[in-house]
């Protein structure tokens, strides 16, 4: 496995805050996205990330890509003339738009959309969601980059207004976020984010999960499937607010938590418990952790939950009620575990 790789769920687009802030923690990152189209970049096209990034579509669409793209264009072109929040599935439109060869107009779609009820393929209908998602994202992203460098430009304006007397003020200070954003619909991009996932074949990187709504939905999951345990939280890294101090470049922490993961999975439930070798190990990475960070203002928090007795397929299973089979090919055999940001 490539050192501290972790996989992001369940969004298919890299915000930059999320960006800034697992590149303090993690050296590779991977996505799941639902085409094999690199015509619009599925993370923030930024130079200075520090981290390697992958796009990695586990179930390309091949001759149909043309035909997918100009679906979610029409579905797009749709919802702007209806406006959003329109209780209408996606298999409505799918059922509309059916057909390569047929050039459907927004107004075809929209009378067909009145009378279709025809059930279509779920999996095809979770990577229009994801696409969707995938392009919200990137459009909110846009404009909260735009609005930062407005900001610096209104702040450079005002130095050049104010005179030559006034030149030794200083712009504002770049105000990073001191928390991640909750995902809008988590537990309806999870579903969409898991049937991916189930085409994924390397199931051997890290899970991340973004936003404490997340953490949320898969805490509660596994509490439904064991009433009497707790998800257990083995570690809490509070991350610098400042995102350019980067405790992750300390080979002896990059060492430690690849360590502590490889520990997790077969480790039984006294190994878990307080005192124990797996609890002592987080400790020591804490310790280190606080030490590289003394005197920082922190900002998001990221968290190693372990979720025992119970697989991280299992979780995500009950968390989406969708059946994902056995883990005959999933390391994380005897314990679940993901890290969140939050």
């Amino acid at each position: 496995m490539d050192k501290l790789n972790g996989l992001l769920y369940p969004t298919c687009y890299l915000r930059q805050d999320t960006m800034l802030r697992l590149a303090q923690v993690f050296s590779k990152l991977t996505l799941l996205i639902p085409t094999e189209d690199t015509r619009t970049s599925p993370y923030h096209p930024s130079s200075n990330c520090p981290m390697e990034i992958e796009a990695i579509a586990p179930a390309p669409l091949g001759e149909r890509l043309g035909w997918f793209t100009e679906l979610i264009s029409n579905w797009e072109s749709w919802a702007k003339q209806m406006g959003l929040g329109q209780k209408i599935p996606a298999s409505t439109l799918m059922s509309a738009a059916a057909g390569k060869e047929r050039e459907e107009s927004i107004q075809t779609i929209l009378n067909t959309l009145k009378k279709s009820t025809e059930a279509t393929d779920p999996f095809l209908n979770a990577q229009i969601f994801l696409q969707l998602a995938l392009d919200l994202d990137r459009q909110e992203d846009e404009l909260h980059t735009d609005l930062g460098k407005l900001a610096v430009q209104e702040d450079r304006l005002k130095l050049i207004l104010q005179g030559p007397g006034k030149l030794t003020d200083s712009p504002r200070p770049i105000e990073y976020s001191p928390m991640i954003v909750p995902l809008v619909m988590a537990k309806e991009r999870l579903k969409a984010w898991t049937m991916l996932w189930q085409k994924f074949t390397d199931k051997r990187l890290w899970p991340i999960g973004e936003s404490i709504a997340l953490k949320d939905l898969i805490d509660s999951a596994y509490g439904t499937l064991q009433p009497s345990a707790f998800p257990i939280d083995l570690l809490e890294l509070a991350l610098p607010l400042d995102p350019n101090i980067r405790p992750e470049e300390s080979d002896e922490i990059s060492n430690m938590l690849t360590v502590l993961v490889d520990a997790i999975p077969n480790a039984t439930i006294h190994d878990m418990n307080k005192d124990e070798k797996i609890q002592e190990l987080a400790r020591e990475i804490e310790e280190k952790w606080e030490e590289a960070t003394k005197d920082q203002i922190t900002g998001p928090r990221l968290t190693l939950t372990l979720y025992p007795q119970e697989t991280w397929s299992e979780v995500l299973s009950k968390a989406t009620n969708l059946n994902l089979g056995n883990d005959q090919v999933d390391p994380l055999t005897t314990n679940g575990w993901s890290f969140f940001l939050c």
